[in-house]
């Protein structure tokens, strides 16, 4: 049996005990010096960017390197670029790149690019088209090279709501400059082509044909069925009458970004209902106004006076006591087939706007 014995004098203890301490610093120094963060990304934009309903929006994001030399380990590997957005807590993919393979999200394919990025390769700013409600949210950009990588992230705030709008006196009375008036009237302007597309890839549904701002008539079917049926054989989307001479009568769709402010809902006739929001320093809101507020999460189930003398009220979670499904702006008609406003003497709350 082989027997291997040590003996160290306390001289050369303490040598070998400072070896392995400068040892152990210089690999502590070389860890840390190599986990620099040479990469940086930057987003040069303070605070929420804002874009409209149905229009698109170019997220500034650049990629430098710090005047510290990258590893040659780092430098010879392609970087990989990321962008996803959080929203309620839930963070979703857009797109990847890795050198020429760009990797794009099915939900976001041919609503999304990275315009500059080919021809230069720093330039990571995200083009994103055909916005919806839902595309709000925080987008983080991202860099990875090797070990190293760097993130910005900013938040992004759709804006507007479109919403249907019929005539007091009935269904299907607007001309189409009669229309368009009586958005303006309300607080809105008649919505465009691209904003009911992007209301209707967001869910919305309305099976009533109404005037659009290039004098088309439309209207988004979600689930089609008897009498809503339309020009597309039985398929979900909107559906679309062609232009139409300006003196044919339909709805109306509106479209809105106003921001509503106070209300106190008590019961009113109409005239009390205008002296009573006066009286608080306030007009009577408009119903564009009011689907504004829903769109931004105003919820409540009280039925209230609107300056156009609608009774109507906001509701964000559904519940069989408030209209039931689905969620929206529910409206009080005065008959049965859904025409008429309600009588000006009938009792209702009120919301009010404070137009500061």
């Amino acid at each position: 049996m082989l027997t291997v014995t040590f003996n160290f004098t306390i001289n050369q203890l303490n040598v070998f005990r400072l070896k392995l301490l400068c040892l152990m610093i210089l690999f502590f120094f070389y860890i840390c010096a190599d986990g620099v963060k040479r990469l940086q990304v930057n987003i040069p934009h303070s605070g929420t960017l804002f874009a409209s309903l149905g229009s698109s929006v170019t997220i500034p994001c650049s990629v430098s390197m710090s005047s510290e030399s990258p590893s040659t380990y780092s430098a010879s590997i392609e970087p990989r670029i990321k962008w996803s957005v959080v929203s309620e807590e839930v963070e979703t993919q857009i797109l990847v790149v890795r050198g020429q393979r760009v990797k794009v999200n099915e939900l976001y394919r041919e609503r999304v690019a990275l315009l500059n990025y080919t021809s230069s390769p720093d330039d990571l700013s995200l083009w994103l088209k055909d916005l919806r409600s839902s595309d709000s949210g925080h987008y983080r950009c991202e860099a990875q090279q090797g070990l190293e990588d760097a993130s910005d992230l900013v938040q992004l705030k759709v804006k507007g709501v479109v919403f249907h709008y019929r005539n007091a006196l009935g269904r299907y009375a607007f001309t189409f400059h009669q229309a368009r008036d009586a958005c303006e009237a309300i607080g809105a302007q008649i919505a465009t082509v691209d904003q009911l597309l992007a209301a209707y890839r967001d869910g919305y549904e309305q099976c009533d044909a109404g005037w659009l701002e290039d004098q088309s008539v439309r209207y988004p079917i979600q689930v089609p069925r008897e009498g809503c049926y339309g020009d597309m054989d039985g398929k979900p989307g909107v559906r679309n009458y062609g232009t139409m001479s300006a003196d044919d009568e339909y709805d109306v769709y509106c479209y809105v970004e106003q921001v509503f402010h106070d209300s106190n809902p008590q019961k009113f006739s109409f005239e009390e209902a205008q002296l009573y929001c006066r009286s608080t320093g306030a007009e009577l809101a408009t119903t564009a106004q009011l689907y504004w507020a829903w769109s931004e999460g105003l919820d409540r189930c009280s039925p209230g006076w609107l300056s156009d003398g609608s009774v109507r009220f906001p509701i964000i979670t559904p519940r069989e006591r408030c209209g039931g499904a689905p969620a929206g702006v529910k409206t009080l008609y005065r008959f049965s087939n859904q025409t008429g406003f309600p009588e000006p003497s009938s009792l209702h709350d009120v919301y009010c706007f404070n137009g500061e």
